[in-house]
């Protein structure tokens, strides 16, 4: 029978077929064995049997590792198709993209991160930690003196890439994640917090995140499937194609993107839009689109049937394009304006003319 003892935060182990739990120094014979625990070490008499000497020594020191090293390997495959390996759970952080530092922070490993990029401040508690350079160009330097045991970038756009491909060869552990859809980002929330050694954290969020939408969803029911543009900037008319996160909040939402093209970003002209003839334009206001011109007061936009009735809305970059835990938060903020227009007994009083 095995017994253990603590003893100034250390393990005793002694094997006896009966008593109380060892004490230090104690000094055990039973069966020809002669066992003596002190000071945190085990001592086997040479008259045991060599064969139970080794299996006891062995099944000690698996117990002993198991408990002095906290946390087991973890492995995942990212978007890029590598595989990710660390020897425990990664401590020290830099995330390259706000939504990986978001859901770092959502699964309770805010703590572990020591590098971000110049335009986080979401949380708040990543505002103060030390800046890495911008997502797109990140400073190689920066990122090596923090140190880090893993790097998490959010994107595989070739401008990204070069500071990546750079920490990978010198032996830094990279994962590259790039949902575009609430299912991929539940994998990625589920994988980062693995990486982090919080994946029951993961699965919590995730859990919690559907039970968020499908209250959204009773709360906010729509009478009518509307047809929804969203524009990504302007001048230079760039609007949010079916690999973009923002396709998939605008079906959640309960509505329909107007852009069918199989592309994040889709370039679109004004005479393509008025053809198209969306319900709602949604306008996105962030580092993509700095232009502080509403589009009614765009030379030509009141052709737009939706723009001319004043069905604009206008969001934040950060919460719509951002792919995170508060991608939630714009599927309610958006399905709450189209429940202002089409929700129950509001339809034949705020919807735009028959087609």
């Amino acid at each position: 029978m095995i017994h253990e003892s603590g003893y100034r935060g250390k393990t005793h182990v002694c094997c006896t077929g009966q008593g109380p739990v060892c004490k230090r120094g104690q000094d055990i014979r039973e069966k020809g064995a002669r066992i003596l625990v002190d000071s945190g070490f085990l001592f086997l008499g040479m008259n045991m049997h060599p064969l139970k000497t080794c299996l006891i020594l062995f099944f000690v020191t698996c117990f002993l590792f198991v408990c002095s090293s906290g946390h087991a390997k973890v492995s995942v495959v990212d978007d890029a198709e590598s595989r990710i390996s660390l020897n425990r759970p990664a401590k020290r952080i830099v995330s390259l993209y706000g939504g990986m530092t978001e859901i770092v922070c959502a699964v309770g490993a805010c703590n572990q991160l020591v590098g971000v990029t110049k335009r986080d401040a979401w949380p708040v508690q990543v505002k103060n930690k030390p800046k890495i350079g911008t997502h797109m160009r990140p400073n190689l330097e920066l990122i090596l003196a923090l140190k880090p045991e893993l790097v998490l970038q959010g994107s595989s756009r070739p401008g990204s890439q070069m500071v990546v491909q750079k920490l990978k060869e010198m032996g830094i552990k990279v994962a590259i994640f790039n949902p575009r859809d609430f299912p991929t980002l539940y994998s990625t929330i589920e994988r980062v917090a693995r990486l982090c050694g919080h994946e029951d954290e993961g699965r919590d969020l995730v859990e919690h995140m559907r039970k968020q939408l499908e209250a959204a969803e009773k709360k906010y029911p729509l009478e009518k499937r509307p047809r929804i543009v969203f524009e990504v900037s302007y001048p230079s008319l760039l609007f949010a194609g079916q690999k973009n996160i923002v396709n998939d909040i605008i079906r959640m939402a309960g509505a329909e993107n107007i852009v069918k093209k199989d592309k994040k970003f889709v370039r679109f002209s004004l005479e393509q839009i008025i053809v198209d003839d969306p319900d709602v334009y949604i306008v996105q206001k962030g580092p993509m689109n700095r232009n502080n011109i509403s589009p009614q007061k765009r030379p030509n936009f009141d052709a737009i049937r939706a723009v001319k009735a004043g069905h604009v809305l206008v969001v934040d970059e950060f919460l719509f394009s951002r792919p995170g835990p508060r991608s939630v938060k714009a599927v309610e903020q958006l399905r709450g304006y189209l429940y202002s227009l089409y929700g129950g007994d509001r339809t034949n009083e705020k919807q735009i003319g028959d087609r």
